[in-house]
């Protein structure tokens, strides 16, 4: 029995040390595919090849939507990057053999069917200065992305759909700062 309770402590000893070892800048994924991925230091490894560098190491490690997300046969890296002084920002690299493609940048969001259309979709609305004008704001446009059939490309429906639930009104290409009626309160 005593010779039980030492190997038990002794697994416990080194299951803490292997824990308290672990590099907080370091990510590993691997896909279906067998594709071997490792975010260190701010660059992206694919089967051992250096493929992106970020300017700044602002990866934020420890976020739980940081993942891979395979769609048929297309393997999607999900990165969350600090957007200080706005919103995170989710950086999403398309894995093709040993090269990591940049697909798309949003504003940090989980991934999920926000539309119920059956295809998973990521994104929002950024952070925007306030009007100075109790009765104006500023437009404020959404970006949504969908994952559909191996692919990523912009969800207009659900864009539309967020931007006049936010403004009250769809602008389709709201550039600069456009200056609106604040949306009247429902209810």
């Amino acid at each position: 029995m005593k010779y039980y309770l030492f190997l038990f402590c002794l697994f416990i000893a080194f299951a803490g040390t292997a824990t308290a070892q672990k590099n907080p800048n370091e990510l590993h994924y691997t896909s279906s595919q067998k594709q071997l991925i490792t975010i260190y230091k701010g660059q992206i490894f694919v089967n051992g090849n250096k493929t992106y560098k970020f300017q700044n190491d602002n990866i934020v490690y420890a976020s739980r939507r940081n993942k891979l997300i395979e769609d048929g046969r297309s393997v999607f890296l999900f990165l969350e990057v600090d957007g200080s002084p706005n919103k995170n920002r989710l950086y999403v690299f398309n894995i093709d053999h040993s090269i990591a493609d940049s697909v798309a940048n949003a504003v940090v969001s989980d991934v999920k069917d926000y539309d119920r259309d059956g295809n998973l979709e990521f994104g929002g609305v950024d952070l925007t200065e306030t009007y100075p004008s109790a009765d104006s704001m500023y437009y404020v446009p959404s970006q949504f992305f969908e994952i559909k059939k191996g692919r990523i490309t912009l969800d207009q429906e659900l864009i539309e759909k967020t931007d006049i639930k936010t403004n009250g009104i769809y602008l389709k290409d709201p550039v600069g700062k456009k200056v609106i009626p604040k949306p009247k309160k429902k209810g």
